[in-house]
């Protein structure tokens, strides 16, 4: 598994009602300096139904980009449970997921 699919991995692990940050995802793959490549791949993500993309939102719980639109991740977050406003998921801390389950691929470069 290269290491796009493997950040797919980790977020597909994301459970409902939750959502993660580039830099958690980062550090499940074992480099937390690799949050801007995280948002890249989120970015490449060629199937945003398959693969749920939209629960990745920044540190400070505002929400980040999406490749289908600001008002879709809005939509599809709010199908998931978790509430926005302002920009922002609301109860952040709440629904805030990093238990990845994860071999840190990284740190074996």
């Amino acid at each position: 598994m290269n290491l796009t699919e493997y950040t797919y991995y980790l977020v597909r692990q994301i459970p409902s009602g939750r959502v993660s940050t580039y830099g958690a995802v980062a550090e499940a793959l074992g480099n937390k300096g690799y949050s801007r490549a995280v948002g890249k791949y989120m970015n490449k993500n060629p199937d945003a139904d398959t693969m749920p993309c939209f629960k990745i939102v920044k540190s400070d719980g505002s929400l980040g980009g999406f490749g289908l639109g600001i008002k879709d991740k809005i939509r599809r977050l709010r199908e998931d449970g978790i509430s926005v406003k302002d920009g922002k998921i609301v109860n952040f801390k709440k629904v805030f997921f990093n238990d990845f389950k994860t071999d840190y691929p990284l740190k074996k470069l």
